[in-house]
């Protein structure tokens, strides 16, 4: 994965070519790692709206990322406001306490919904869903105390 933004969104361009029939007037469901910055699949939803796509629903295959990871690189940044989530509790809180982060965290809060609404609406999604991470921990199917989670809530 290039360090840079601009060199991944040039490689991301790269690899868009508009199949019409596939795209005009279709309800699209686009299924992805994570979203991190949105910046990626905010294009990619531009591209394929102006492409002719009706709607463009979003499933991401982990919960939002509240905290950038300490292990790997796919989501460490200079600043942990380079993640969409983040952003987005800070500006309806105008910051982010542990605990504001832990009840934007818990996929039955009202912050939480709040939260995924303000990335679909940011990001111009017909419709964003995560996946629960009660629901990954068991889909991995290890005990959830062998499995990272801090990027997700910030317990190590």
């Amino acid at each position: 994965m290039p360090v840079h933004q601009s060199q991944r969104n040039l490689i991301a361009k790269m690899k868009l070519i508009p199949v019409e029939a596939l795209i005009h007037g279709k309800r699209l469901l686009l299924i992805d790692d994570s979203i991190v910055r949105g910046t990626q699949l905010g294009e990619t939803t531009e591209f394929l709206y102006s492409s002719g796509a009706k709607e463009v629903h979003i499933r991401p295959a982990c919960p939002p990322l509240l905290f950038g990871c300490k292990y790997l690189n796919f989501s460490r940044s200079k600043s942990e406001l380079d993640l969409i989530a983040r952003r987005v509790i800070l500006r309806k809180e105008g910051t982010c306490t542990p605990e504001l982060l832990e009840e934007y965290s818990n996929p039955d809060s009202p912050k939480y919904e709040e939260m995924v609404e303000e990335i679909r609406r940011e990001l111009n999604f017909t419709t964003l869903r995560y996946h629960r991470l009660d629901d990954l921990i068991r889909s991995i199917g290890l005990p959830q105390e062998c499995v990272c989670t801090y990027c997700w809530n910030g317990k190590e």
